[in-house]
């Protein structure tokens, strides 16, 4: 294709995906999706995705709030349930640092119940040594549908896609950037690599230090309708974090954070095999915290990957060799509530071209390898 784009958008997931909605119209905008997505192979699928503020510190508390404002507004502009304010629990023991550094947070709408409020409001056990915290602003979102919606808005505003198209490389030409991939060359003046766990194919190129992880999120079938009161929730008892929603189509979906085996390389990815020890670990919590469900039936397991870096933070920045083009990854299984922010962010990074984030920079790994 000879066509000169403004910006290619490498990978239509959660954040790419949002970036091509922000951008296109404002320029000339191509966006290149390994698959069609949204899609089963890599980290939004899955149904649901808690967004909230409560636990949030330092350089994430401006972008959490700014989300949800973002989150509240597309639910206004559109028919389809995108976006519910479903309010959320953080429960824990004030002996795991983990919840302890959560709570002491400031977000003025977190609000610490006492145990008979929460046994009287909803399907959920306490116990002496557990704290329980609720925050109003919290809620969940629905990834595919978002994903659809972003992608739907980038295309009414002009921007193209190409489905079912590998990235492999891309170099430096003057003032183009060429894109190849095995459809062939695209070039451009600005690119976003946002390939999720396919940068892992990168660390050779940049320094990245980053591991996949393989997630797996169990769906129990219940007929119980205390569990549509059910706020979504976290956990944190010793450094094991669970998390769960409310009740959606007779089903209440619950998920362990950052457990489950590694994979060396993208292309290990297996969605096939079941890990019952996730089962079996979301089982136990169920008989401690929610025994209405502690019976219920497992009417399927989901699988999805995290792409993670050591120090559990995102990967915003520029590349080294040139500011035209924004590494936009690694989100560490915490990222899709923020993705609907990705656009600004990354608007005011090429306009700017300055990266304002430190949490989030490159070179905090280690040395490029140019």
């Amino acid at each position: 294709m000879d066509t000169l784009f403004d910006l290619i958008i490498i990978g239509l997931g959660s954040h790419g995906s949002n970036c091509f909605s922000h951008f296109s119209g404002k320029m000339k905008v191509l966006g290149i999706e390994q698959y069609i997505s949204p899609h089963t192979k890599g980290s939004h699928n899955g149904e649901t995705r808690i967004v909230r503020e409560m636990g949030y510190s330092g350089e994430y508390v401006d972008i959490a709030r700014r989300s949800l404002e973002l989150w509240k507004q597309l639910q206004d502009s559109t028919s389809e349930q995108v976006y519910v304010n479903s309010g959320g629990i953080l429960f824990g023991d004030l002996s795991d640092s983990q919840f302890r550094n959560q709570i002491q947070q400031h977000n003025p709408n977190l609000q610490q119940l006492k145990s008979q409020e929460v046994e009287s409001k909803f399907p959920i056990k306490t116990s002496q040594d557990q704290q329980f915290f609720f925050d109003k602003s919290a809620g969940f979102v629905r990834p595919e549908l978002a994903i659809s919606i972003f992608i739907n808005q980038g295309r009414a505003k002009g921007g193209q896609v190409i489905n079912n198209c590998r990235y492999i490389n891309h170099i430096y030409k003057g003032d183009e950037i060429h894109v190849y991939t095995d459809l062939g060359v695209f070039k451009s003046k600005k690119l976003i690599l946002s390939l999720g766990m396919g940068l892992k194919r990168l660390q050779n190129t940049y320094p990245l230090d980053i591991n996949i992880y393989k997630q797996q999120v169990v769906f129990f079938k219940t007929d119980n309708k205390n569990f549509d009161k059910l706020p979504v929730f976290i956990s944190e008892n010793n450094s094991l974090e669970i998390y769960g929603f409310p009740r959606i189509n007779g089903e209440v979906k619950i998920g362990l954070h950052h457990f489950g085996p590694s994979l060396e390389h993208p292309d290990l990815y297996d969605q096939t095999k079941n890990e019952q020890g996730s089962v079996n670990l979301i089982r136990q919590f169920l008989i401690k915290y929610m025994p209405e469900l502690k019976d219920a039936i497992v009417s399927r397991v989901e699988t999805c990957v995290y792409t993670s870096t050591k120090d559990h933070n995102f990967t915003i920045d520029f590349d080294p060799r040139s500011k035209n083009t924004i590494i936009l990854s690694a989100c560490s299984g915490h990222g899709f509530k923020f993705c609907i922010v990705m656009g600004e962010i990354l608007e005011e990074m090429f306009n700017t071209q300055v990266q304002k984030y430190q949490s989030f920079q490159l070179n905090r790994f280690q040395k490029p390898k140019f």
